[in-house]
């Protein structure tokens, strides 16, 4: 990790090296897209896997009701895309990675258990839609991760 004193010399030494603002906004509009376009891809995976298989998760029925479930899942994974790049800055710290991972499945799964939880006791469901949520994310930081190495965004300084 670098202290502020050996952020200053760089910057001192290369000032180029430090990102516009115009330019950080730019790289946290496209860390936004990628996480968008992962997660409404698993999101369309997963709802598609649901309503092919007789899982218990809640499958849209009506096409108003797949666009909306897309369009949770694209704007999620847009959040959690430039959140993401504010989360891991330069290092590789895998607790901070793995921790947005679970902050954000932990939200969406229990916001969504929260609206259940009195029409039935059901676990099994439960962890479903926990296991979907995370999966959402996870599959979203791996993108993101691979974006980043392989230069398309840049992580905050």
């Amino acid at each position: 990790m670098t202290t502020a004193n050996e952020t200053e010399a760089t910057i001192a030494a290369n000032p180029s090296a430090v990102m516009s603002v115009a330019e950080a906004r730019i790289a946290s509009i496209k860390s936004g897209l990628i996480g968008a376009i992962a997660t409404g891809i698993t999101a369309l995976f997963t709802t598609g896997l649901a309503r092919a298989t007789t899982a218990p998760l809640d499958a849209p029925d009506t096409l108003l009701s797949w666009f909306v479930n897309l369009a949770v899942a694209i704007a999620s994974g847009f959040f959690f895309g430039v959140t993401y790049r504010y989360i891991v800055r330069q290092d590789d710290n895998l607790h901070l990675s793995s921790g947005a991972v679970g902050a954000f499945g932990m939200v969406r799964s229990l916001a969504i258990i929260e609206t259940l939880w009195q029409d039935a006791f059901t676990p099994l469901l439960w962890l479903l839609i926990a296991g979907e949520s995370f999966l959402w994310f996870a599959i979203a930081r791996y993108t993101l991760d691979f974006a980043i190495r392989q230069d398309w965004i840049q992580p905050l300084d």
